[in-house]
């Protein structure tokens, strides 16, 4: 039974060419040391992506495309799901706007509103706290009774 090919020209070049390379690699580590477990996991890993490279087809690509095929035709989230695959964006220009900014403001590090203050209040009663401890403890030390 011969399968459809899945994999273009390149990428069956490039599999074949890691996997040489990864066998290659596996073979010189068993060589040094033959119960080396990540040297035959190595070599098998290799074999396996030459075999895909060689025929052009990866079983793997073919089970998750026929696997997301299936989930498009049988789902009530029919339309949603190939607006998703096909680019399509669902939210509103507004929605994205807001988002953007709230993940930059996140990454500068600065704060709006009420998240600001509540988050400086929540800071100074943690420095006000760990103060007190170290002046407890330096008490401590001054009376060991």
């Amino acid at each position: 039974m011969m399968q459809e090919t899945n994999l273009s020209e390149q990428n069956a070049f490039c599999r074949f060419a890691m996997g040489t390379s990864l066998t290659a690699f596996g073979i010189a580590r068993v060589s040094r040391n033959p119960n080396c477990m990540r040297g035959r996991l190595m070599i098998a890993f290799g074999a396996m992506k030459m075999a895909e490279g060689i025929f052009k087809y990866c079983p793997t690509k073919a089970l998750l495309s026929s696997n997301m095929q299936s989930a498009m035709n049988s789902n009530n989230n029919n339309t949603s799901m190939q607006s998703m695959l096909s680019g399509q964006n669902s939210m509103s220009s507004e929605q994205i706007d807001k988002l953007m900014k709230d993940f930059s403001s996140a990454i500068s590090g600065t704060m709006s509103g009420s998240n600001a203050t509540a988050s400086k209040q929540s800071d100074s009663s943690t420095s006000n706290q760990k103060f007190s401890d170290s002046k407890n403890s330096a008490n401590q030390a001054q009376n060991p009774s």
